[in-house]
């Protein structure tokens, strides 16, 4: 069943309501997730719509899972600064923003009545997430009475289910439902989710209707490399503002927003009209596939690699001989030959892609990207592997590696951000990884429940990761990856000669 939306056009600019007041406005956005990506993404958007196209909207921000907000959010009234560094042209580009847009802050964990009562709010017309990769997912243990539930999913189906009881079901109170997680069909998988939720938990067959039919979930592809805090532009923008901003962030220039969604969505969020570089269209796959497998692969690829070999951020691995090369040959050779998409298209997005890696001005912290890296590894370099496989006949030799490499890191590393069931399952396995690391990596890659799909079914995996992780063990990082890399030329080195005969 297809939503049908009712098109209210945004409000003009009331009189005495201006950009520092973002609490007199209308809050026309709750969105889930308060991390560094959304405040120079979301948050900062919603400024330019209502600088440049009325949009004349607020953000209630909520919390997705439990813990406090940053105490600077209350001591700065919710305000914050972006600055965009980046190369234009070969010469240093910096811009600053004065973020004003966030209105308020939810917590469902300390006051469960006033999250749902955000449903209650007539002017809402969209909810946003970035919960991470792990953020949507089917959680059975989630239940209506619980205050909160506990998963995404489960807060949004609450949230939804207020919004069709105060309303009764108009049609007309529906919202546009838009996550920026980076999984596939975010839009129709939280969807998915949603509805089974509200068909176990109300057993309410108009409500079902209401969902479908009121409401619009799209699917997204979001980019923009966000490297996080900075203490020198902290001490800049005091310098400049006299306000001690900790809650300030550094990202590119560069911003992509792509939309699953038909175009007249743009009167409710007018994101090209206020200039943003956001795009509708019927299909965004080819967006989400040069972004996931390319950029947000490169990320894990590096991170797995290059925190085990002593780096810290992304132009660290840009700069160090080995990773870099490394990074080059999975591309050329694993990744690149299985994109359904013109090699040309594919190769200009990598040498883009690269050239924002090498940004001298952005510190994007490895530690950083490391968060949630199964679920990331999952979304981003298991497609790539397994349509090579599948073309091949073989498992890839740096693909698999980057396997190796994480396997590594979540079996010896004990103070890792992840699930909690994936933390333990690799802890499990910490006693064996100096005496029988192939054992360890038979077991992660049997390990259906860390990947949703049976990876042993892939010819030559097992033993390939296998090896990879005792030469990582054996070698260090930097030298298991160097060979693995002379193998992986060596071996397509080979083919192009079977071919030519």
């Amino acid at each position: 069943m297809t939503a049908t939306i009712t098109l209210r056009p945004t409000r003009r600019k009331r009189k005495g309501v201006t950009n520092d007041t973002a609490r007199q406005r209308p809050v026309r956005i709750v969105q889930f997730g308060d991390g560094v990506f959304l405040r120079a993404f979301i948050g900062w958007m919603v400024d330019r719509m209502n600088e440049r196209a009325d949009f004349d909207g607020a953000i209630a921000v909520v919390k997705p899972r439990p813990g406090d907000f940053h105490p600077a959010y209350a001591r700065q009234q919710n305000r914050y600064n972006v600055v965009f560094k980046g190369l234009s042209a070969g010469r240093p580009e910096v811009a600053r923003s004065r973020v004003e847009s966030i209105a308020r802050l939810i917590n469902p964990y300390e006051d469960f009545s006033a999250f749902l009562r955000e449903a209650d709010n007539p002017d809402l017309a969209c909810v946003v997430s970035n919960t991470t990769e792990s953020g949507i997912v089917r959680s059975a243990d989630d239940r209506a009475t619980d205050r909160p539930a506990a998963s995404f999913p489960g807060k949004l189906t609450q949230l939804l289910r207020r919004r069709y009881e105060t309303f009764g079901g108009d049609r007309n109170s529906g919202i546009i439902v838009m996550p920026c997680e980076l999984i596939e069909s975010n839009g129709a998988t939280l969807r998915s989710i949603v509805l089974e939720h509200a068909e176990r938990w109300y057993g309410d067959r108009s409500f079902l209707r209401w969902i479908q039919g009121a409401n619009r979930f799209v699917d997204t592809l979001v980019d923009r490399i966000v490297s996080g805090f900075s203490e020198e532009e902290r001490a800049i923008a005091t310098a400049e503002t006299g306000v001690d901003d900790e809650l300030l962030v550094v990202a590119e220039p560069y911003h992509l927003l792509a939309i699953k969604g038909a175009a007249e969505l743009e009167r409710i969020l007018p994101f090209r009209r206020a200039g943003l570089n956001a795009v509708w269209a019927d299909d965004i796959s080819p967006h989400r596939l040069l972004k996931i497998r390319l950029l947000n692969g490169s990320h894990t690829f590096m991170t797995m690699c290059g925190l085990s070999m002593g780096l810290e951020n992304v132009l660290g691995c840009m700069n160090h001989a080995t990773l870099r090369q490394g990074l080059h040959a999975l591309h050329a050779l694993e990744t690149l030959p299985c994109m359904p998409l013109p090699r040309a298209q594919s190769e200009a997005y990598l040498a883009s892609t690269l050239e924002r890696f090498a940004n001298p001005f952005l510190d994007h912290r490895l530690a950083s990207i490391s968060l949630g890296s199964v679920a990331k590894w999952r979304a981003r370099l298991m497609p790539p592997l397994l349509d090579h496989a599948a073309l091949r006949g073989e498992a890839p030799v740096l693909l698999s590696f980057s396997l190796a490499a994480l396997t590594h890191r979540y079996v010896s590393c004990p103070d890792l951000r992840d699930e909690p069931s994936v933390i333990a399952r690799f802890t499990a396995l910490s006693g064996l990884l100096d005496s029988d690391p192939r054992r360890v990596a038979g077991e992660v890659v049997a390990s259906a429940g860390l990947w949703g799909d049976d990876l042993a079914r892939v010819p030559g995996l097992q033993e390939l990761v296998g090896a990879q992780l005792a030469d990582i063990t054996s070698l260090g990082m930097g030298a298991a990856l160097r060979k693995a890399t002379s193998s992986a030329r060596e071996r397509e080195r080979r083919a192009a000669l079977d071919r030519r005969a």
